[in-house]
């Protein structure tokens, strides 16, 4: 044999032992959260009512709610408390936080996609799901989606859609780390709208003080489910997660979680709810 055919079959072999031992890590987090007795979320603050602070600096919100329902689940399947340890993402970062291990389970408001899936382990069923609008000045004139053609839309880092739509309506964009700089910009009138999700524009205009001049301007497209996640090979965990988002659906958590967030019903949560009810 070859030094280089030796030296090819060793990577090879380095690489299969290296695969495997990053799935069985993976697959011992469960083990790792009952050993601390806490599991670590990376979760949303930046996007009420889903994920924000109360005036005392209290992280709440729907997901929030959602997460200590599965604080609740672990208790019951470890035997022992478990407590959550919350960590802040923003979309540019929730993706990699996950991958590197700084938290056991990602819920996010992240969108769905088969690119994301190859990153890390997303739950079935979906929890919830939105799509894309454009928020502006009650005043722009902006009545269809062609309407925006290449004009400069403020939006934020790591949304899904970015690429999409820079090249589908020729858009230049203004992509921010953080949602409240997007709208900082687009308040300073740096962009004529805000590309974003439906369901964060309709809770900004809950807010009349800050808001009441603005208005949606288009009708959602592109509706997408959202996903919790954890790391590939974390089979445990992952069954943990499934069970819990199977009985959001068919209890109708989600549903009530939407009423006490004040969130007009979406069909994505009704259907759902008829869909796992009925088994």
């Amino acid at each position: 044999m070859t030094a280089v055919k030796r030296m090819a079959g060793g990577a090879v072999v380095l690489g299969l032992a290296l695969a495997v031992a990053g799935t069985a890590q993976a697959g011992a987090v469960l083990d790792k959260i009952k050993e601390r007795g806490e599991i670590v979320a990376c979760i949303k603050v930046d996007y009420r009512p889903f994920g924000f602070r109360d005036p005392s600096g209290t992280m709440i919100g729907l997901e929030h709610d959602l997460v200590d329902d599965i604080q609740v689940r672990l208790t019951a399947a470890l035997g022992k408390p478990i407590k959550v340890q919350r960590i802040p993402v923003i979309a540019a970062n929730r993706v990699q936080f996950l991958e590197q291990g700084k938290c056991d389970m990602l819920m996010a408001t992240m969108t769905d996609t088969p690119e994301r899936r190859r990153l890390i382990h997303i739950v079935e069923p979906n929890y919830y799901a939105s799509g894309i609008t454009v928020m502006a000045k009650k005043s722009t004139p902006i009545k269809k989606w062609d309407d925006i053609r290449g004009q400069t839309l403020c939006t934020s880092q790591g949304a899904f859609w970015n690429k999409e739509y820079e090249r589908k309506y020729e858009l230049k964009l203004l992509a921010f780390a953080g949602i409240a700089e997007s709208e900082q910009a687009l308040r300073d009138g740096r962009c004529i709208g805000s590309l974003t999700d439906d369901s964060l524009a309709a809770s900004r205009l809950t807010d009349k003080e800050i808001w009441g001049d603005y208005e949606i301007k288009l009708p959602t497209q592109d509706t997408k489910p959202w996903g919790l996640a954890v790391q590939h090979g974390d089979n445990e965990l992952f069954k943990i997660m499934t069970d819990a988002s199977i009985d959001w659906h068919k209890t109708g958590k989600i549903v009530e979680l939407e009423k006490k967030w004040g969130i007009v019903p979406t069909d994505f949560v009704k259907d759902m709810h008829e869909k796992y009810k009925a088994k």
